[in-house]
């Protein structure tokens, strides 16, 4: 896949990274959305187990 320097995509990451060449990229930046309103945790025996996330905009009831 050829593009231009600085060039953004949107979208579903794996169809655009299956078509890099891995030596023509210096950043992926991934956006999860906002205010899911789930609690998110690293799975248990993983390097980050323990971590922790609650993504819930205001106050919870």
């Amino acid at each position: 896949m050829n593009w231009a320097n600085q060039t953004i995509w949107t979208g579903d990451n794996l169809p655009i990274m299956r078509g890099m060449n891995s030596n023509s990229v210096d950043l992926i930046y991934l956006d999860p959305p906002f205010n899911s309103n789930h609690d998110y945790s690293a799975p248990i025996g993983s390097e980050a187990a323990g971590a922790a996330f609650k993504d819930t905009w205001g106050e919870r009831q």
